[in-house]
């Protein structure tokens, strides 16, 4: 390291422990990794001391009880706790109780048996509205995710305006229009914006925020350093647990390299090519400095759709030492790469990657560096992409939400072994505790939300954009065999997908205010 331009900044975090438990109620609640036997010793004893808590909920109510809807003989993943067999009972929108409770009535009852019953997804990381009106979008994308398993969304809301002018009317559009709860990430891009910013978190209970290093040219603005600083001192006037998203490029890079490529492959480039636009060295270098932002502003940062195997080996660096730091990936980064496609379709930003990204973004997953998987997804349907023209005029973007589930469990657990609790836990526990609304969400303890999903992994399935439930008409999944489908999808303790049909009488989704 030692001709790396960062290598002081990740020398000192680490000769600074000190920087990775500050007393600070602000950030977000999460046990920094220690790096010594006792420091280890303690993590394990409050690990078990908190499972041991958790496992007090496996207790059936009062015998001659009753509930709205039973799960029986699944086998139930608690995130962070393991897979047991047990019953889950459901009462007034919230779970009741999980365990054996043969004396309880309830008015429906679902047999699970062979099956996974898990907390209903969360997805971090959705955009709506882009290229069609927002109703429309929010009707098509969450309709698809229910079908996908996934109960809460994640979605970003941006444009030039302030927010004030155009988030109550986008509230109103999710009650009536979503299927899915959605948790309101708000993007900063003007100085109007930032101002109003503590007013956004009074007003409208949204804690979670987005910059862009590197923006979409004609769409999104990129933002300086000095501007991100001046975002995160206001997050902390909410006096709120606030986090910051980051779309984690280096913009004067990225142009550079844009620069390059287009000399490089003119107008007869494909999306292979174009993953040259955005070297991982852009990833790599807004990751260590977002990263150190965060740690001197003592403000948590959530870095959306890592990709790279550089980004992300450098954060496996910091992440132990900066308790500030959350990552995402997404899962078309873990499940395809650039090589497998031709043509403009299936261009995104940042863009698919190879290989040997995908199998290091395993590798990080597995071992706890990732915290979340989310989507990214924009929905596009062919007229609006427009793919007949040059990959650099193309606008990128994928619907991937209902096929989110099936493409993490075919790639990480049918694929590479890796345990269906830890696939679901990145999946529900994690998003939910990042986005601070855990334990209402993101598992299956009593008192929380009665969203979940039944898996099935025996059930194979071919994907065709034309069975899919989004409005786009095609899919990066096309002609690909996947396994492990959810069957059922409950949210707020009614049923709303079963055996791959939408059964919901009406949407049912609302703003997740914190």
């Amino acid at each position: 390291m030692g001709n790396d331009i960062f290598a002081d900044y990740i020398r000192n975090l680490k000769q600074n422990k000190t920087s990775a438990s500050p007393a600070l109620s602000y950030a977000v609640d999460r046990e920094p990794v220690k790096t010594d036997g006792g420091g280890e010793t303690l993590h394990v004893l409050r690990e078990i001391s908190q499972k041991l808590s958790d496992m007090q909920a496996f207790q059936a109510p009062p015998a001659g009880g009753s509930a709205d809807l039973a799960v029986k003989g699944g086998m139930v993943v608690l995130p962070g706790n393991g897979i047991f067999k047990a019953d889950v009972f459901i009462k007034d929108g919230r779970i009741l109780s999980l365990g054996q409770g043969e004396g309880i009535r309830a008015a429906k009852t679902v047999d699970a048996s062979g099956k996974y019953v898990c907390p209903g997804l969360i997805d971090p990381h959705v955009h709506l509205g882009l290229f069609a009106p927002m109703e429309t979008d929010m009707a098509s994308e969450t309709k698809a995710a229910v079908m996908g398993g996934i109960t809460t969304t994640g979605v970003f809301f941006g444009g030039a305006a302030s927010h004030f002018s155009t988030f109550p009317e986008i509230e109103e559009q999710a009650g009536r229009c979503s299927y899915t709860d959605i948790i309101p990430h708000l993007v900063i891009g003007n100085e109007e914006q930032m101002r109003e910013l503590p007013d956004y978190a009074r007003y409208f209970g949204v804690t979670s925020f987005k910059v862009y290093m590197n923006g979409i040219p004609g769409m999104i603005p990129s933002v300086d350093d000095g501007f991100i600083l001046d975002v995160m001192e206001q997050m902390k006037r909410t006096g709120r647990q606030c986090i910051l998203c980051c779309h984690t490029e280096n913009t004067h890079i990225v142009s550079r390299a844009l620069r390059d490529a287009k000399e490089k492959y003119g107008e007869a480039a494909d999306v292979k090519d174009w993953m040259e636009s955005h070297p991982a060295m852009a990833e790599e270098e807004a990751a260590v400095r977002i990263s150190y932002l965060a740690e001197k502003s003592r403000v948590p940062v959530y870095l959306v759709h890592i990709g790279t195997r550089e980004g992300i080996e450098k954060l496996r660096q910091i992440k132990p030492f900066n308790k500030y730091v959350h990552i995402e990936t997404t899962s078309p980064y873990l499940s395809v790469t650039s090589e497998q496609f031709d043509g403009p379709l299936y261009k995104m930003e940042p863009p698919l990657r190879n290989a040997e990204d995908k199998n290091a973004l395993w590798e990080a997953l597995d071992d706890g560096v990732i915290d979340t998987i989310g989507t990214d997804n924009v929905c596009e349907n062919r007229k609006e992409k427009q793919p007949d023209r040059s990959i650099w005029d193309v606008v990128p973007g994928y619907s991937v939400v209902e096929t989110h589930l099936a493409s993490v469990l075919t790639e990480g657990a049918v694929n590479r072994g890796i345990s269906i609790e830890t696939l679901i836990t990145h999946m529900t526990r994690r998003p939910a505790e990042t986005f601070g609304v855990y334990p209402q969400k993101g598992t299956l303890l009593p008192g929380s939300d009665a969203d979940l999903v039944v898996i099935d992994m025996n059930e194979t399935r071919e994907v065709h954009a034309r069975d899919l439930h989004s409005r786009s008409d095609f899919s990066i999944f096309e002609g690909r065999r996947l396994t492990g489908w959810p069957v059922m999808t409950v949210k707020g303790g009614s049923i709303v997908m079963e055996n791959g049909m939408l059964v919901a009488d009406a949407p049912s989704g609302h703003m997740v205010k914190r």
